[in-house]
């Protein structure tokens, strides 16, 4: 809870770091769910899938890589190492902004959504499978892309591979009829976070709650296991 504190007074005083991370996002967001006003073809479901999509990758992952490498900088992480605390709860604690911005990001895009004369969700609990299981498994890709990244100016080239397809695995998802979603679609993040959106919504022929779900989790675990086994905390020169 401590570190987590830190972090969001280290967060609002960095505004530049604050603005890409709740601003740009949100901005983005606004932008699709205006382009589905205007057409009407994705539906709401699919619009919130990828709504969702572009938060966890921008905020929770874009944002908290960046943060991991800028606190490494700054030798920020190696002085939390020497505080008792275990790596664990060190990087959970560093990533917590930026998952709890991830949240806030998407329950007032998800409202709005329902305000404006949008279609409300007829199930929640897919939908709050996708928000929780997708902000866990961005936060832990961008810690375990952090122990590759040596430097914050270096997280815009470092994330470009995860955040593609995080983007792509939505895109694909998205052109594809709900019910001819594959399991290679669902092994995306992305996909699996829009076809769950879907779910919640019940747009007809969206299936596949538990893979889908599972997907996410054994993405976010395998991502944290790995990145608490090679990440680098101390400043690379």
């Amino acid at each position: 809870m401590l570190i987590a504190g830190a972090e969001f007074t280290l967060l609002y005083r960095h505004r530049m770091t604050l603005a890409m991370g709740a601003i740009l996002p949100v901005a983005l967001g606004l932008l699709i769910l205006w382009a589905e006003a205007d057409s009407g073809r994705a539906g709401s479901g699919t619009a919130a899938g990828l709504v969702l999509v572009t938060l966890i990758t921008l905020t929770a992952y874009v944002s908290g890589t960046t943060i991991l490498a800028g606190r490494r900088q700054q030798s920020v992480l190696r002085r939390l190492r020497t505080s008792g605390a275990s790596d664990t709860a060190i990087l959970v604690g560093s990533l917590a902004p930026s998952a709890l911005l991830t949240v806030v990001q998407a329950g007032f895009l998800l409202g709005l959504v329902m305000a404006s004369g949008g279609s409300l969700p007829v199930d929640l609990a897919p939908l709050l499978l996708a928000v929780v299981t997708g902000v866990v498994a961005g936060c832990g890709l961008a810690a375990l892309t952090a122990a590759f990244t040596s430097a914050p100016e270096l997280a815009q080239l470092t994330t470009t591979p995860i955040g593609v397809a995080f983007l792509g695995g939505a895109m694909w998802v998205m052109r594809t009829p709900p019910d001819e979603v594959t399991w290679s679609m669902l092994a995306l993040p992305g996909g699996a976070v829009t076809q769950l959106a879907r779910m919640a919504w019940q747009v007809p022929g969206a299936t596949g709650l538990v893979p889908a779900a599972t997907s996410l989790v054994i993405t976010a675990v395998l991502a944290v296991v790995v990145a608490v086994r090679v990440f680098v905390w101390d400043l690379r020169r």
